[in-house]
């Protein structure tokens, strides 16, 4: 997932003017794993997988025989999930009115909740070790596609509201719909993608309120401080 390591490289240039860099993820990452509501739906994602895994099969056969979408749909599904959705999210993090500093704000939260979401993927797929429907490689679980869409759908319902959050999340949807049209992924490697996704980037989104809405603590400080460069070398294979 070269995707991933470049996403990670410009998040932490990002957060590397920061002061509280650490403190801002590990805040992201424990509101992501110890909110009621991320909670829910992270038992309600574990337990659909369970009872849904030996249907896997039967859907990936009907997909490839039936089809679930126009070929057209698909390719341009999974440019939007593999590629354009990123630097998209980039854009209107900065082109929404503020100062350069609540500029700065969404560019960190937006940052952050992609790169987690990536990061987590890519741990998760490498310990699932789960062959794809069409045995190309053992990354299958959860689908990088579907979390990346969806961490995005996330940001974008925080950034601007349910009038763009609902679309982003309807098109969220369609990329799962199309990793199994594609024989990419396995229904509950779409299910799995979808949940992670909307809990890393609901949990920064919590942060993010947070910040914003707290005048006494401010996400860039006011004196000088040596920026904090956080280097992570991630291995593609």
């Amino acid at each position: 997932m070269r995707k991933a390591l470049l996403w990670f490289v410009f998040c932490t240039t990002v957060l590397s003017a920061k002061l509280n860099t650490s403190d801002y993820l590990m805040d992201g990452i424990t509101e992501v794993f110890t909110s009621s509501q991320n909670l829910t739906l992270l038992g309600t994602a574990a337990v659909s997988i369970f009872a849904l895994r030996n249907y896997d099969d039967d859907i990936q056969r009907y997909s490839q025989k039936h089809g679930l979408m126009s070929n057209t749909l698909s390719h341009q599904l999974d440019l939007y999930g593999g590629r354009w959705a990123y630097p998209a999210l980039l854009g209107l993090a900065v082109l929404k009115s503020g100062t350069r500093d609540e500029k700065m704000d969404r560019l960190l939260f937006s940052s952050s909740a992609i790169g987690v979401t990536m990061m987590t993927t890519i741990v998760i797929k490498k310990a699932a070790g789960r062959l794809r429907p069409n045995g190309e490689n053992r990354r299958s679980f959860p689908s990088g596609h579907t979390s990346g869409s969806f961490a995005v759908a996330a940001v974008v319902d925080e950034l601007y509201g349910e009038k763009a959050g609902v679309p982003a999340y309807l098109i969220a949807g369609l990329v799962g719909v199309h990793r199994i049209h594609d024989n990419e992924h396995w229904l509950t490697d779409v299910i799995a993608g979808a949940a992670l996704g909307t809990i890393v980037g609901r949990g920064f989104a919590a942060v993010y309120r947070a910040a914003s809405n707290d005048d006494s603590s401010k996400l860039v400080p006011e004196r000088d401080i040596r920026p904090i460069m956080v280097r992570l070398v991630i291995p593609i294979h």
